[in-house]
């Protein structure tokens, strides 16, 4: 699924994230509501009829997650929502998810599935045109 570069960095931008924070303090909170974003590891697969995105979101809820497609590209907005209690070790960090997504290939907007389980959201994205290879005879 999602590759050990992909959550290292993931982890590493949420420490850089939370460094800043602690350095800039209040200043830093309000930046990060409206201006930050954590980085948001996606892995992108093609199958013969459909594109299938990965997009990691922990500590997310299905509530807080807002997903826009077009014809050729997805969109992933998502809040995290600060657990009560005092942080002793914050590295997932709490600033908005963002993500934009290029698609290589257009698809069907309207007939895009999503689900949400163990902090990853899958989005079946079908394609618009299916290429059935067909054999030709040589003549």
């Amino acid at each position: 699924m999602i590759g050990k570069a992909a959550v290292e960095a993931a982890r590493m931008s949420s420490q850089a994230s939370q460094a800043a924070r602690k350095i800039l303090g209040d200043v830093s909170s309000e930046i990060s509501e409206t201006k930050s974003f954590d980085l948001v590891p996606v892995d992108l697969i093609e199958t013969e009829a459909e594109l299938i995105a990965l997009v990691a979101l922990a500590g997310a809820s299905k509530e807080n997650i807002d997903l826009r497609a077009t014809e050729d590209s997805l969109t992933v907005d998502a809040r995290i929502v600060p657990r009560e209690g005092k942080y002793l070790r914050q590295e997932m960090g709490t600033l908005p998810r963002h993500r934009e997504i290029k698609l290589p290939i257009e698809i069907k907007p309207e007939q895009v599935k999503a689900s949400f389980r163990d902090g990853i959201l899958e989005v079946r994205l079908p394609k618009l045109v299916v290429v059935n290879a067909q054999r030709v005879t040589v003549e």
